[in-house]
């Protein structure tokens, strides 16, 4: 699973602040004061803590060693412990790919209800490909989003013929929307405006199938672009809303 590295992004800036105080004041030969001190222990904590999570072992070793060697007794012996500090962090960052993803796109990372909660509880299986779509999204790839949101648009419509009480085998729409369409017109369920929103959610399944999900499905020369990968997310979350609110769940 990938991993968030912004904790170290901010470890980077609050480093670099306290080396820049230690530069200024390395030549007094005076003891770090109250504050700076504070900062040094709150940044050792987060080295301590942050890089064991990601893994990155050597720095948080090296914190937990001047952790437990005290404060440094002089502007001149805490610049040196951060430039040894820095350069840890610089060694293990360049084994890394870091990728980065652009503010417009952030919300959408890692998402566990980008549908909102009302589709997270009426189609619980659906949570991680919908974290996933929305976290392929972020990171640029278009093609892996809309192919995670074919398998939640599949969860809905097997929800829809379990409703209508028909026989389904996953990855065959077809066969689905038929059965579906069969029992429909079949005048086994009662007409009214629950009957009217079955065949208006299987005439969006039908769309959807043809639109979207034979192209994510089959080998093309014609991928998706960031922008139509955003429209087509935005359909899905607003057809898995209108599915929810028409009283359709798992």
């Amino acid at each position: 699973m990938l991993q968030t590295y912004f904790p170290i992004y901010k470890i980077a800036i609050d480093l670099q602040k306290l080396r820049r105080i230690a530069e200024v004041c390395e030549s007094s030969r005076l003891p770090p004061d109250r504050l700076d001190k504070q900062q040094l222990s709150d940044l050792l904590m987060e080295i301590q803590r942050e890089c064991l999570a990601l893994g990155l072992i050597p720095p948080h070793e090296m914190a937990s060693r001047l952790i437990q060697g005290g404060v440094p007794k002089t502007y001149a012996a805490l610049l040196s412990d951060l430039n040894h500090l820095d350069g840890s962090l610089n060694t293990e960052l360049r084994k890394e790919a870091v990728f980065r993803i652009p503010p417009e796109r952030k919300g959408y990372f890692e998402q566990d209800e980008l549908f909102g909660p009302k589709v997270a509880a009426a189609f619980p299986s659906c949570e991680r490909d919908i974290r996933k779509a929305g976290s392929c999204y972020a990171l640029g790839q278009e093609d892996a989003c809309v192919h995670h949101l074919m398998l939640v648009v599949e969860r809905g419509l097997t929800a829809l013929a379990a409703r209508v009480n028909v026989t389904y085998h996953y990855g065959d729409w077809q066969k689905i929307i038929d059965g579906v369409d069969t029992k429909l017109r079949s005048g086994a369920l009662p007409r009214g405006l629950e009957l009217d929103f079955y065949r208006q959610a299987k005439a969006e399944f039908g769309f959807l199938k043809e639109a979207y999900r034979k192209h994510s499905a089959h080998a093309r020369d014609d991928p998706y672009d960031m922008h139509k990968a955003h429209s087509i997310l935005d359909h899905v979350r607003d057809f898995m809303r209108g599915l929810e609110k028409g009283g359709l769940s798992e």
